[in-house]
């Protein structure tokens, strides 16, 4: 622990706690939801096998009008079979029925596989993880893209 001003104290933690990263989180949720009208809801679509075990899901969070997929994954033994795309469209319907207009997402393995849904590169991190590259991606999932030039037109 060392003291960086009078009475506040710098503390490296070399394994956070979920409990410590969920109230960093919840005080910029909180920052954020007192500047900027701000709610969020998250969601999950699971698959379960006959033994309730789990085979796959997609996870999701919905924000300013946007998706954001937090996770997707199925099992081996199911892939191939079409339900990466079974678990993003009801995702996006999922989306667009709470009011969403667009989804974004990032990925370091997957890239083409969300290109072959409609989504587009918005920037890439090269060598992250080493060797790979991370991906953003996102897609607009009806009516036109927001105008956030103010009402100025180009031209």
């Amino acid at each position: 622990m060392t003291e960086i001003r009078p009475g506040l104290h710098l503390i490296f933690d070399n394994d956070p706690s979920p409990q410590l990263r969920r109230a960093i989180a919840r005080t910029i949720d909180d920052f954020n939801a007192r500047t900027v009208p701000y709610q969020q809801e998250r969601f999950a679509f699971v698959l379960r096998d006959a033994a309730q075990g789990l085979m796959g899901g997609i996870c999701g969070i919905l924000y300013w009008e946007w998706l954001f997929i937090d996770d997707l994954w199925v099992d081996e033994a199911w892939r191939r079979r079409g339900l990466g795309r079974e678990l993003m469209a009801r995702a996006e319907a999922h989306a667009l029925a709470r009011g969403c207009h667009s989804a974004w997402l990032d990925t370091f393995q997957a890239h083409g596989f969300y290109e072959k849904l409609g989504y587009e590169v918005f920037g890439v991190l090269d060598h992250y993880p080493a060797g790979q590259r991370r991906t953003f991606l996102k897609k607009r999932l009806a009516g036109p893209p927001p105008d956030i030039s103010g009402g100025a037109s180009a031209g």
